[in-house]
């Protein structure tokens, strides 16, 4: 028979046992939870990071032969005024050439730029194709007879006739060129002015450039990524160089991207085995429409779950055997921080990082009140830091392109609903190519760097964002005419004092800048903004460069 002691110390070592399995359990769920939760977030935010250097690319593309095109409509006004002719085509081909060579030359990861104008304003082999080779060399080359091709002939000309046919931009699928021999994507564009169809302009990338920006992705140990395309294509993939077309992509692989598809470019990571191996990706839809696509094993995404689960399950099981020896009084003095510690627990299951555990018990239980607590403040400290990191250009310190993208997005729906009216100021580094070039890229990234300060002190008050290599944007909301000239001449004095100063660069250094406005009522979005202050921006680093009679180079200091 037992005694009344021993049946109280049963019961209460019972109790206190099932209190020690209910809170590792709970926490179990909640950190399990929680932690799969910023893994998927972490992956998501690595993905969008790196789509968003490519989509620099890209969009650098897109820029270059849109601003060929403003200007080629705008030569085409002016010729145009008097009637087309032979003699009017020539002199804006040439025009356009001009541009467009220079374009060519300064554009990262460019192939060759090309116009074609429209036969029936000028004769059937009117424009020009530029292509640059591997060493940076570009040379004029012969344009393809359009006669000895069919129109579908992708390789050749089908981005002639499908530019025709679409009526609006396009990138071209990748595709192997056979006037070059190259393995290509182009950003194709049709030029018109008004109902005039003027000819098409496009710019080539060399697939190689995209190649090594997906190679150079590695997450966790062994996770990589990769390329993909509608209708089951791999246009590359670490296992399949030069990428798959429907009719070679297997089965495994077909399920993959049949899941991609589907749910691939949400926030939860979609899950699939391939080859017997767990795996988890994410992805996000380029501008020219690929799939980026982050992947890695489970296993690997997991591991910081694993390690906290068993830290959960050893603390646990540790309160579980001391709770055997201890006393009743030992006992009812741990029900209080069990209790803070599961109601903690909850609080961070529910996102609330904000938790102060304030126990003061000296046991296994304090011991593990501590673990948690510095859990949720590293977790509450890596989170703000991956937030930090995705909005903030690492080399400047100023807005990155994301936050500028974040940013814009709403600016065009409260201008929309708020009527509110801003400038767009666009500023370009003069001569950072050859910079970069002559002495390096760390100069370059130093010539970034004071450019940002003096950009920042101009516009102390307004956000500055860098969306380029060397392009910064600042934001002028309820901008006054007045005002934004006030702050372009500070901007200025503060250039001619730095280069006053200067030690550093043996010539002066120059930034380009162009304002556009934007009123209340004016049916123009964003972007149409965005193009005139750039527009303006380029006219006025054309008058810098051909007032500078040298390059910057670099001093004593």
């Amino acid at each position: 028979m037992r005694s009344l002691q021993s049946k109280f110390l049963a019961l209460t070592v019972g109790c206190v046992l099932l209190s020690a399995l209910a809170l590792g359990y709970v926490g179990f769920l909640y950190t399990h939870k929680l932690v799969n939760e910023d893994s998927a977030q972490f992956m998501n935010l690595f993905c969008e990071d790196k789509a968003e250097e490519i989509n620099a690319t890209l969009t650098s593309i897109e820029q270059s032969v849109n601003m060929i095109q403003d200007y080629t409509i705008e030569q085409y006004s002016e010729l145009g005024k008097n009637g087309m002719d032979k003699d009017n085509t020539d002199v804006l081909v040439k025009k356009v050439q001009e541009v467009a060579l220079h374009t060519v030359k300064n554009t990262e990861g460019s192939r060759g730029v090309y116009m074609r104008v429209n036969p029936e304003l000028a004769g059937p082999q009117t424009g020009f194709f530029w292509y640059k080779d591997e060493n940076g060399e570009v040379t004029e080359d012969s344009l393809v007879d359009f006669s000895k091709y069919a129109q579908d002939d992708k390789e050749h000309v089908n981005w002639y006739y499908e530019a025709l046919e679409k009526e609006e931009a396009f990138w071209m699928e990748p595709y192997d060129n056979k006037n070059k021999n190259d393995w290509i994507i182009s950003y194709v564009v049709p030029i018109y002015r008004n109902e005039d169809f003027i000819g098409v302009l496009g710019m080539d990338i060399d697939m190689a450039l995209l190649k090594e920006k997906v190679d150079s992705v590695q997450i966790y140990e062994s996770g990589y990524a990769f390329l993909a395309g509608a209708d089951y294509v791999i246009y590359y993939h670490r296992d399949y160089p030069e990428g798959l077309d429907e009719e070679n992509t297997h089965g495994k692989i077909r399920k993959v991207l049949n899941l991609l598809y589907k749910k691939g470019t949400q926030d939860n990571l979609v899950g699939y085995n391939l080859d017997g191996i767990k795996k988890k990706m994410t992805a996000r839809q380029l501008e020219n429409g690929m799939f980026f696509v982050v992947t890695a094993p489970t296993k690997e995404i997991n591991a910081s779950s694993n390690r906290i689960i068993r830290l959960f399950l050893v603390s646990t099981l540790s309160i579980m055997f001391i709770s055997v020896l201890i006393t009743i009084h030992v006992t009812r003095k741990m029900t209080r921080p069990l209790k803070e510690l599961t109601e903690a627990a909850q609080k961070v299951a529910g996102g609330d990082l904000e938790v102060n555990i304030d126990c003061e018990s000296k046991d296994e239980v304090g011991v593990l009140a501590d673990s948690v607590q510095q859990m949720v403040n590293h977790l509450r400290h890596y989170i703000d830091y991956v937030n930090e990191q995705a909005y903030t250009d690492a080399l400047t310190g100023v807005a990155n392109k994301a936050a500028y993208k974040e940013y814009v997005d709403k600016l065009d729906k409260r201008a929309a609903d708020e009527k509110i009216k801003y400038a767009v100021v666009v500023m370009d580094i003069n001569n950072l190519k050859k910079i970069n070039d002559n002495f390096g890229h760390e100069f370059g990234d130093m010539l970034i760097r004071d450019a940002s300060r003096l950009i920042q002190k101009g516009f102390k008050d307004h956000i500055v964002y860098r969306i380029g290599g060397d392009e910064f944007v600042i934001i002028i909301e309820q901008a006054e005419k007045a005002i934004c000239d006030e702050l372009l001449r500070n901007f200025d004095d503060g250039i001619v004092v730095f280069n006053k100063n200067n030690t550093k660069y043996e010539q002066k250094i120059q930034i380009a800048r162009g304002i556009a406005f934007y009123e209340p009522d004016c049916i123009d979005s964003f972007a149409s903004v965005f193009r005139e202050a750039d527009h303006a921006m380029y006219e006025n680093k054309v008058m810098q460069k051909s007032m500078q009679t040298a390059p910057p180079a670099a001093g004593q200091s």
